[in-house]
């Protein structure tokens, strides 16, 4: 890639992190449904003619927003959902807190399905470039064991909002050990190790990092 298709690359990044910021912000004081493109446009400066160069629509920005708090919330690989590739849970960080407080806040406004979607979908997409690299299915044994443990998480997180650091620490845990139980589950499946599996996956997530 030449330099300046890398700029462009990283201008065109900047510019999605910008629409998504905004969007967050236009969530704190409104549900989901009651905000629109001329919202988050509004909200972020630039014409509507950047978000629709982005996004095809308002849906659009929230998977691809929801995505970077589920897979990198600090812009370099690193969300509450890479603690589940870890034995330990690690201590918090920032980024982490602010990417579980915006799921948390957006389960709040009314977006339980785009979050229970897209997050099944995240992690459909990075167990099967895992697991199955030449493009065949997973088991239908491990695909049921995803959804259970995303309906889980999603239906823990949609009780409380995440708005404490205990409370944050207490969500954290239990994302942290639903995946940890996740990963053992589906290694018995496989004839693999946890340990084996969960670092299968992480390297697989770094490369697959949006």
């Amino acid at each position: 890639m030449s330099a300046s298709s890398r700029e462009g690359s990283r201008a065109a990044g900047r510019m999605r992190a910008r629409l998504a910021d905004a969007l967050w912000s236009c969530l704190e004081s409104r549900r989901l449904t009651e905000v629109g493109v001329g919202d988050v446009i509004d909200a972020a400066g630039v014409s509507r003619g950047s978000f629709y160069y982005h996004f095809p629509d308002i849906d659009a920005l929230v998977a691809w927003a929801l995505r970077q708090e589920l897979l990198n919330s600090d812009r370099a690989g690193h969300s509450f959902v890479a603690l589940a590739a870890q034995e330990e849970l690690p201590d918090e960080t920032p980024a982490v807190s602010r990417s579980l407080e915006r799921v948390c806040l957006l389960l709040d406004r009314g977006g339980m399905s785009s979050v229970y979607e897209v997050t099944l979908d995240a992690m459909l997409g990075l167990w099967s470039t895992a697991l199955s690299p030449d493009g065949a299915p997973l088991p239908d044994e491990v695909v049921a064991q995803l959804e259970y443990a995303v309906g889980g998480t999603i239906g823990m997180l949609s009780r409380a909002r995440a708005s404490t650091a205990s409370k944050r620490r207490a969500s954290i845990a239990f994302v942290h050990e639903r995946h940890l139980w996740l990963v053992r589950r589906v290694a018995d499946v496989l004839g693999m190790s946890p340990r084996e599996l969960a670092a299968l996956l992480e390297r697989t997530r770094r490369v697959a990092t949006p």
